[in-house]
């Protein structure tokens, strides 16, 4: 999932970049309420517009087409290249846009919007949905409700699912401590929420969604008094050309919510760390130098790797491929994950280092033992 946030966030960020205007707004389509974002980005050839809404009730994102002529702006779903929707709108000099929206019989409704005042939709969404305001909105009528309790390690997990789309996660239960369930399940409640967000905005142009573009799965595989590991996998389709996959690792402290980094547990060389976007370039050089060298050599201690004979088979000796790797706190020791170009994407696949491996390498500040 987070080679999915990756994404989203660079791909927010790009358009932040060159775009000259973004309208959030909020308003009524008919008797409906309605919120939408549009896009205006200039150059010196050309205007190009984009769009994006959806209903209160559904919050599942429509992307729409879009043009700009005259200070009127046209918007079009359509699926297989037929309109299904299309809105006519005009802006005012108060940033209000009002107009028609249509569907594909001709039936018109009337559409008024005004700029959102997101003091009324407070949160504490992480810096990639804070790229598209829209999400605060979201946040605020996700609702999760009880499905089923499940047990590890003797300990109950209450799993939750989230009304507008496909998002189940778990939460600490009954017989775990006060403590815990106070540290630990506002954490797990807003991992769930960013999931939802990621769910909610898979949408495309091609088809209206469906709120199951993404398939997840969380998997709860260590436990202790003091940490709590989970991994979640995720296959998308979110439009676009190919569909993509991925796996995250988690390891929280249970005692004060923590979330530990690879790099925070598995300390290879004194030069180790985590400060990814303040000191990418200190980060990037040890998992060069240091991460990927050391790892591939344990994880080919105990599976022999070769170099293969054909360029069509999967080739775990290519360095490149651990420095950025998916891992996993499990009960016997870490899974490490390489990571592959999405055309060989079906090579990823984990394997595990026992803990009695790591633990001459364990970082000096991770506070417990590998076990």
């Amino acid at each position: 999932m987070k080679k999915l946030f990756l994404f989203v966030s660079l791909f927010h960020s790009v358009l932040s970049f060159c775009q000259d205007q973004t309208y959030y707004l909020e308003g009524t389509l008919g008797k409906s309420k309605i919120y939408m974002s549009i896009s205006v980005y200039k150059s010196d050839k050309e205007t190009n517009v984009n769009a994006t809404y959806f209903y209160q009730n559904s919050l599942k994102d429509i992307k729409l087409e879009a043009k700009l002529k005259d200070g009127n702006y046209t918007f079009y779903f359509k699926p297989g290249d037929v309109v299904s929707e299309k809105f006519y709108l005009k802006k005012s000099t108060s940033n209000n846009f009002d107009g028609f929206w249509y569907d594909a019989k001709e039936k018109q409704q009337p559409v008024h919007l005004a700029p959102i005042n997101f003091a009324n939709y407070k949160s504490n969404l992480k810096l990639q949905f804070e790229e598209d305001k829209l999400n605060f909105v979201k946040f605020k009528f996700l609702e999760f409700k009880k499905i089923k309790t499940t047990t590890y390690n003797n300990k109950e997990f209450v799993w939750y699912s989230e009304k507008h789309c496909d998002s189940d996660f778990f939460r600490l239960g009954n017989n775990f401590p006060e403590k815990n369930k106070a540290t630990i399940n506002p954490i797990l409640e807003e991992i769930h929420a960013q999931r939802t967000l990621t769910q909610l905005g898979c949408s495309s142009s091609f088809a209206y969604s469906d709120g199951k573009g993404i398939e997840s799965t969380a998997t709860i595989n260590f436990l202790n008094t003091n940490l709590i590991g989970f991994e979640t996998f995720d296959s998308w389709y979110c439009g676009g050309a190919h569909p993509d996959f991925g796996s995250s690792g988690f390891l929280i402290d249970l005692n004060n919510g923590r979330q530990y980094e690879i790099d925070d547990i598995i300390a290879f060389d004194k030069s180790v760390t985590t400060e990814k976007k303040d000191n990418f370039s200190a980060f990037s050089k040890y998992r060069n130098d240091y991460f990927a060298p050391k790892l591939l050599e344990l994880v080919t201690s105990i599976e022999h790797f070769t170099k293969p004979e054909s360029d069509e088979d999967c080739d775990y000796t290519n360095l490149e491929y651990w420095d950025f790797v998916s891992w996993s706190y499990t009960e016997k020791g870490i899974t490490f994950t390489p990571y592959f170009a999405r055309v060989s994407r079906a090579c990823e696949e984990p394997f595990l280092v026992p803990f009695e491996k790591l633990q001459k390498y364990k970082n000096p500040k991770f506070p417990y033992d590998l076990k």
